[in-house]
C-alpha cells in the first residue's frame, strides 16, 4: 500500500491538491508502526488504548459542537440537534461543519473498544477480586475474598516488593474505589460516545453497529448459551420483520432516502444518489486500474469526466462512500488488494488471540524483566477476550459502515483506523511472545 501511494504521486492531475490525503497516508503508517512497536511492551499497550479511546472521546466532543447535523433522517431527533451549539466552523475540508456520516464513522471504530472495556471492568468488579499480570488485588485495601469469604490481610506497610513476588497484594493498583472510579468514567464515556453517535443519524452505521454487536455477544457467551442466544435472535428478527413488513413505506423511505431523492442538493443521501456515484466510481477504476486517479482527484475528475445526473454540480463529492471503492480509486486495483489483505490479516490475528486465551496462563514470576502487566493471565482472560472482541467488533462494524460510505484514506480521523490496527498488532506480538515462553 505505501508502494502505491508513491504511485499515486505520478498519477495525480494536481500533486498540490493530493498532497493532504498523501501526507495523512504518511502519517497514519506512521502511527501504526509507532503504536504496534509500543504495543509490544505491556506498558506501552496500555497507554496505546488509552490514547486511542482519548482521540475517540475527543471526536465525540468535537462532533458535538461542530457537526453539521442533518435534520431530515429522524425526525423525533430534530429537536435535539437543533439546540446544541455550533461553535466549530470554517477549518479547512470542513467550512460548514464535520459530517455527521463521518463522525459515525470515526465513532464506529472506538465505540465497541469502549463498551468492551466498560463490560469487562464490571466483570471484575462483579467478580470482587482482579489480578493484574499475576498479582492479585483485592476489591478494598487490605482485604481479599478467599472461597467467597471476605477475609482481612495484615502485613507489614512497606512489604509491597514481597506481596508482588508471592502474588498476594500490591498498593497503588487498580482496586477498591480506583477501580470503580474507572468503571463509572469509562461507563459514562461509553453513553456520552454513543449518545453522539446516534445524534449522527448515519443509516450505515446503525446497520454496521447493530450487526456487529449481536455477533460479538454471541461469540462472547458460553457454548451451551449459544443456541438459546441464536433462536432468541431469530425469534426477535422475527418480529423486527414483522414490524417492518408492517411500516414498510416509511422504513423504505428512512432507508432508502427516498425523500431526499427529489432534491438534487439532498440526493446523495438516498440510495439512488449512492448507486450513482457508485457507477462513476467503477468507470474511474476502469479507467485507471493499475495506478489509480491520485488521492483526492475522485471529487474533482468526477464533474469533468463522469458527471452526475441526480447529484447536484454543487455538492462536493469527498469520496465515493464505499472504501473499497475509494481505495481502488485512490490507489488502484492494487492498492485495493492490499487493503483487503490489511482485513483479512488483522480479523486472522484477532482469531489467533482469541484462541490463545483457551491455552493455561503464562506464570508471570518467569516472565522476562518481571512484567506484571501482562494480560495473559489465568484471571485477566476476560480482559484479554473483551479486548478482542473490542478491537475486532471495532473493525467489522466500520467496514460493514464503508460498504455504503467512508472514512477516505489520508482523511484526518483515519489516524483511529491505523491506531485500531497497531493496537491488534501489539497484542498479537504479545501473545506470540506468550506462547514461545510457555512453549
Amino acid at each position: 500500500m505505501a508502494l502505491m501511494v508513491l504511485v499515486s504521486e505520478w498519477a495525480t492531475f494536481d500533486l498540490a491538491y493530493s498532497l493532504p490525503k498523501i501526507s495523512g497516508m504518511v502519517l497514519g503508517l506512521g502511527v501504526f508502526f509507532a503504536v504496534a512497536r509500543e504495543g509490544e511492551r505491556v506498558r506501552g499497550w496500555w497507554s496505546s488504548l488509552l490514547a486511542f479511546l482519548g482521540v475517540g472521546l475527543g471526536i465525540a466532543v468535537l462532533g458535538v459542537i461542530g457537526t453539521r447535523w442533518a435534520t431530515t433522517k429522524i425526525a423525533f431527533l430534530a429537536p435535539i440537534v437543533d439546540r446544541l451549539p455550533k461553535l466549530i466552523a470554517g477549518l479547512q475540508g470542513a467550512e460548514s461543519g464535520f459530517h455527521p456520516n463521518e463522525v459515525a464513522g470515526a465513532l464506529i471504530w472506538v465505540l465497541p473498544v469502549m463498551l468492551a472495556v466498560s463490560v469487562a471492568l464490571i466483570g471484575v468488579i462483579a467478580s470482587r477480586r482482579c489480578t493484574f499480570g499475576g498479582v492479585a488485588i483485592p476489591f478494598s485495601r487490605g482485604k481479599t475474598l478467599l472461597n467467597g469469604r471476605l477475609l482481612r490481610e495484615k502485613r507489614p506497610r512497606n512489604d509491597t516488593r514481597t506481596a508482588e513476588r508471592k502474588g498476594t497484594d500490591v498498593r497503588g493498583g487498580l482496586h477498591g474505589w480506583r477501580l470503580v472510579l474507572v468503571t463509572i468514567l469509562c461507563l459514562l464515556a461509553t453513553i456520552f460516545m454513543g449518545a453522539v453517535f446516534v445524534l449522527t443519524q448515519s443509516r450505515g452505521g446503525y446497520i454496521g453497529l447493530a450487526v456487529t454487536l449481536p455477533l460479538l455477544i454471541l461469540i462472547a457467551l458460553p457454548r451451551r448459551w449459544r443456541w438459546y442466544s441464536l433462536i432468541a435472535l431469530v425469534v426477535l428478527a422475527i418480529l423486527l420483520g414483522l414490524l417492518v413488513a408492517s411500516r414498510w413505506e416509511a422504513v423504505r423511505t428512512w432507508v432508502a432516502g427516498s425523500d431526499l431523492a427529489a432534491d438534487p442538493a439532498l440526493s446523495l443521501n438516498s440510495l439512488e444518489g449512492r448507486l450513482e456515484v457508485w457507477s462513476r466510481a467503477i468507470y474511474g477504476i476502469q479507467d485507471f486500474p493499475f495506478t489509480g486517479m491520485g488521492m483526492n482527484a475522485f471529487r474533482k475528475v468526477v464533474p469533468v469526466l463522469y458527471p452526475l445526473f441526480l447529484v447536484s454540480p454543487d455538492v462536493d463529492i469527498g469520496h465515493a462512500h464505499n472504501e473499497f471503492l475509494q481505495a481502488a480509486l485512490d490507489l488502484g486495483i492494487p492498492g485495493l488488494i492490499a487493503f483487503i489483505a490489511i482485513y483479512i490479516i488483522t480479523f486472522w490475528m484477532l482469531a489467533d488471540i482469541w484462541k490463545a486465551t483457551r491455552h493455561p496462563p503464562l506464570n508471570t514470576a518467569k516472565s522476562p524483566k518481571g512484567d506484571h502487566w501482562s494480560l495473559n493471565t489465568e484471571h485477566w482472560s476476560l480482559i484479554t477476550r473483551s479486548l478482542t472482541l473490542g478491537l475486532g467488533g471495532g473493525l467489522l462494524a466500520h467496514m460493514l459502515y464503508g460498504l455504503t460510505d467512508a472514512v477516505a484514506l489520508g482523511a484526518k480521523p483515519g489516524l483511529l483506523f491505523w491506531m485500531l490496527l497497531g493496537l491488534i498488532a501489539g497484542l498479537y506480538e504479545q501473545t506470540r511472545a506468550r506462547e514461545s515462553l510457555a512453549a
